[in-house]
């Protein structure tokens, strides 16, 4: 029985189609070994052969990439290329479903990981000689599939830890201290940095193609840890930095040119590869600038928990659907546009945290950021229209109207930033930050259920269609 028995893919005309042509041509493709001997050969087939076999391949393999991508499994598409090769050289037809079986033997669906460095972040530590203490220096995110670890300042210390979290996110494939320890040696981070590992199921031949798959899932992890660090704010204020590992012995490195890849197979230890970053310097700091503070103690309150288990579902709500219709590059142009401005909205937020931004660039991020989240394109009456949605979508919540207020001065200074050069602003954006959240959270809750609208994306979703003549008091401002 296949381990894949979830996945399959609906035969449609094109793909029967496709499929009936590579079982016609059996003889010849059983001469080839994988694809890159097909599409270099120039002596066995036409050219006109080569060009059709590839585009019958192509077909068949988007849609197999479609079907396992959905399903969150991630095989590259230089495997899936050699994969339906494979399974055509025998003309039996059928090729998809066969593949699936193929890589269900094979033990794709296992989970391994990705493992990147963090700067900024730090965990509340215990008291000093304390032996009493809950306070921990990892964290664990099972069901978001991610967890972090302060610095070790050793690698072999980093190395126990990876291999902790890993087992704590239910990868179960022996991870070689041998392949950490020899990463360590190459990047300067691993040991120095703070560590984040998400899990996920990723199986690759070509170095960068699913690159985009772990650069979406270090943002969505980073930005998870920036919301329960702004909750946590609101709720117990700031940690001394003198008891946070972010202060106290912390010689991290923005030295990062590498990340670690950990891809699992059966019966076997996981694979770990050392994978160059194929990003510019501004991303690569942007990935890793998490500047959140967050205490196990904190984290174990029923509020927090709750919180969690909000924001959890929220993210994994847009990232799903990020994936189906920008990713998979479904042909719904709507839910295309609005995931797309969702996940902008979540980077700007994420800016508003940075270590190295001052109080202009802070404000203007997360102004950015809300106006992102909750409009869908420049008109009239920016600030009324988001106090008034941030309304909509925290309504019952405590403290809202204090909320709202603090939205109008927020969007007062970031004017004044961005038209006039004005600095020196005294604005609290932790509340801006916190009401992010609650609007972003209330949005993804309306996704499953939502029908997506053509203009006014936003403003339908959350019932608020006011024109902008309207909210200007019938002159347009």
């Amino acid at each position: 029985m296949s381990s894949l028995d979830g996945v399959s893919v609906t035969m449609t005309k094109a793909l029967r189609q496709s499929d009936a042509f590579l079982k016609a041509k059996a003889n010849m493709l059983s001469q080839f070994d994988n694809v890159d001997h097909l599409v270099t050969d120039e002596s066995i087939l036409s050219e006109k052969d080569r060009d059709a076999i590839a585009h019958h391949i192509l077909q068949l393999r988007a849609a197999l990439a479609r079907s396992l991508w959905s399903h969150e499994v991630y095989v590259g598409r230089s495997l899936l290329d050699d994969f339906v090769l494979q399974a055509a050289k025998d003309g039996a037809g059928d090729v998809p479903n066969r593949v699936i079986t193929d890589l269900g033997v094979a033990g794709v669906e296992l989970p391994g990981f990705v493992l990147y460095p963090l700067t900024g972040f730090g965990m509340e530590m215990p008291p000093i000689l304390s032996r009493t203490s809950n306070l921990r220096a990892e964290a664990v995110f099972r069901k978001a599939g991610f967890a972090v670890s302060t610095q070790t300042n050793s690698i072999e210390t980093a190395v126990r830890s990876v291999q902790r979290l890993a087992r704590a996110l239910g990868i179960k494939q022996r991870i070689e201290p041998f392949d950490l320890q020899h990463f360590g040696r190459s990047a300067r981070w691993f040991g120095r940095n703070p560590l984040m590992l998400v899990r996920l199921t990723s199986h690759t031949g070509d170095m960068y193609e699913n690159q985009f798959v772990y650069t979406l899932k270090i943002r969505f992890a980073s930005a998870h840890l920036l919301m329960l660090h702004a909750l946590s704010l609101e709720a117990e204020g700031r940690i001394d930095r003198y008891k946070t590992s972010s202060f106290v012995n912390n010689f991290s490195t923005l030295d990062i040119a590498h990340y670690a890849i950990g891809e699992a197979r059966r019966g076997k230890a996981i694979r770990t590869e050392r994978i160059p970053m194929n990003v510019s310097p501004l991303e690569l700091a942007r990935l890793s600038d998490v500047a959140a503070v967050l205490s196990t103690d904190a984290l174990a309150t029923p509020r927090m928990k709750r919180h969690e288990h909000r924001i959890t579902a929220a993210l994994q709500i847009v990232e799903r659907g990020y994936f189906k219709h920008v990713n998979l590059a479904s042909k719904a142009k709507p839910e295309n546009r609005l995931y797309r401005r969702l996940v902008t909205a979540l980077d700007w937020y994420r800016q508003s945290f940075s270590a190295r931004a001052n109080e202009s660039e802070a404000i203007v991020a997360i102004a950015v950021a809300l106006e992102t989240l909750l409009t869908d394109q420049f008109a009239p009456g920016i600030g009324p229209r988001l106090s008034r949605r941030i309304g909509i979508c925290m309504r019952g919540v405590r403290g809202v109207g204090a909320h709202r207020e603090s939205i109008g001065a927020l969007y007062k200074a970031r004017s004044e930033i961005v038209h006039a050069g004005a600095a020196d602003h005294a604005i609290e954006i932790q509340r801006a930050q916190v009401a992010f959240i609650g609007c972003f959270c209330a949005i993804a809750e309306r996704l499953p259920t939502a029908s997506i609208a053509a203009n006014n994306a936003m403003g339908v979703l959350l019932g608020d269609t006011m024109a902008a003549d309207e909210e200007n008091g019938g002159a347009l401002a």
